[in-house]
């Protein structure tokens, strides 16, 4: 509800409040990943005065002033920088109402999957006055998804590829059903070995993954090559006989584009399809 010249705007947000924002925010701080990388695709890069020490993307955003970490924002900074709009996420439960009672407006937005991320998307675009530049960016988003969706059509369920994806090694740990990565697997035409399980980040055991035999392993580039990881991996007891050991089909992926909700999902899903059918034209 605006009254056409964008002094008000009342929207709900991911954490279910009901926010009212006047003006256009000139400055902005961002206090998660995401938020900064749906800022920027947004054209709002210019007006950003502030992100976490996480916010690596676009290269742009570690020009700005950092106000601590994801989970560790400074109050102290963040008020010093006066902003007119703050961008959290529902891990800032406690920051949230602190910075209300400074009067500094905030705006929680949270995805989990791609359906929450056009809604945060779209409430950012809201807030800061670039409703078209958000449907544009939605649009594109759905458009780009639907065309790699159509390069899978052909593919029968039984012919698809089964992924494990490797989120930490010590202990074994996996995306479950709610994962971001679980739906970007599923949209690359893959099928996630542990996706029936229904918590997002669940614990597993060594000897269920070869029981579950997936064709191709995925995990965070940050843990180190795929050589070492292949190694690794071919000592793990009952793996040498895992399909994606024994092929070496061990992929290191760029945590930041699979598991952090933004608008290069769609540049994940397009590398996983590459990955898991290297014989499809896209």
């Amino acid at each position: 509800e605006s009254n056409g010249d964008m002094d008000t705007v009342k929207v709900t947000d991911q954490m279910g409040r009901e926010v009212v924002f006047e003006g256009t925010a000139e400055k902005i701080i961002s206090l998660s990943p995401s938020n900064t990388e749906v800022a920027f695709a947004l054209g709002l890069g210019e007006r950003l005065v502030g992100v976490t020490e996480y916010c690596n993307y676009p290269p742009e955003a570690q020009e700005k002033e950092i106000i601590g970490g994801f989970s560790t924002p400074n109050i102290e900074l963040i008020v010093e920088l006066q902003p007119d709009l703050v961008l959290a996420s529902t891990i800032h439960k406690e920051e949230v109402p602190r910075l209300e009672e400074l009067g500094i407006p905030v705006l929680v937005v949270e995805s989990s999957t791609l359906e929450d991320l056009y809604t945060s998307i779209a409430l950012v675009a809201r807030v800061t006055g670039v409703i078209d530049a958000g449907e544009g960016l939605i649009t594109t988003m759905q458009e780009d998804i639907a065309a790699l969706q159509e390069v899978l059509a052909g593919i029968p369920e039984e012919e698809r590829i089964r992924v494990y994806y490797e989120v930490y090694s010590d202990p074994l740990m996996t995306a479950g059903k709610g994962a971001f990565i679980t739906e970007l697997i599923t949209l690359a035409g893959g099928v996630n070995i542990f996706g029936d399980i229904e918590e997002n980040y669940p614990q597993i055991s060594a000897e269920v993954v070869a029981e579950r035999e997936p064709q191709v392993i995925l995990y965070p580039d940050y843990h180190g090559t795929a050589d070492l990881m292949a190694e690794e991996m071919a000592v793990r007891p009952g793996w040498e006989s895992i399909p994606a050991v024994a092929e070496n089909k061990i992929y290191a992926v760029s945590d930041d584009t699979f598991a952090r909700p933004g608008p290069r999902a769609v540049d994940a899903v397009a590398e996983a399809i590459k990955i898991f059918y290297p014989d499809l034209h896209q």
